[in-house]
């Protein structure tokens, strides 16, 4: 008899160690990562023809949008200036052409997630993005004699296993968009 009480406890101590690490594996499954990809090009007109032509070799950069706030600070330093009806223009532009500078010093300091850097077509490409997070993409470029080059583009909340497509236009000022809350 108490062989098999001692054999029905094991079998029952048995079916409940592998009913729970059964269920202690499937509780913890491996979401599988997202891509961002995208191309980055500048808008130009040739005599009358508008042209899309690529930058190629700029380096791009992946955040999380926690480690970006200096270059969000920046931004809204700039927005401000132009947005205010009665702000001294002339100023208002040498505040975002400075800012705009010091973004282009900034960026390669602040700590990426990755980087990469376009192909000759413009092309990049970010994987194994970690999902459900909130990204900034910027490209920037110092150019000899003009303003630099700075693109930023925000991807809010990153699905699990998607491909998304973030394309960055030089042509659009840095300033354009609203900084996500």
């Amino acid at each position: 008899m108490r062989k098999q009480i001692l054999a029905m406890s094991c079998a029952a101590l048995f079916s409940c160690a592998l009913i729970c690490s059964g269920q202690a594996l499937r509780s913890t499954p491996k979401a599988p990562a997202a891509s961002v990809r995208g191309r980055i090009t500048i808008d130009e007109v040739v005599g009358r023809e508008p042209q899309t032509n690529p930058i190629p070799k700029l380096k791009i950069y992946l955040f999380r949008a926690g480690d970006t706030k200096p270059l969000v600070e920046l931004q809204e330093a700039c927005r401000r200036g132009m947005k205010d009806p009665g702000a001294n223009l002339m100023r208002a532009y040498d505040t975002c052409s400075e800012n705009l500078r010091r973004i282009v010093e900034m960026v390669p300091t602040l700590p990426a997630l990755a980087t990469t850097e376009t192909d000759r077509d413009g092309a990049y490409e970010f994987a194994e993005v970690p999902a459900a997070g909130r990204y900034y993409v910027v490209g920037v470029k110092p150019v000899e004699g003009a303003e630099p080059l700075a693109m930023v583009g925000f991807i809010n909340k990153v699905p699990a296993g998607v491909r998304i497509t973030l394309n960055l236009s030089a042509n659009d000022p840095w300033t354009r968009s609203t900084t996500p809350r």
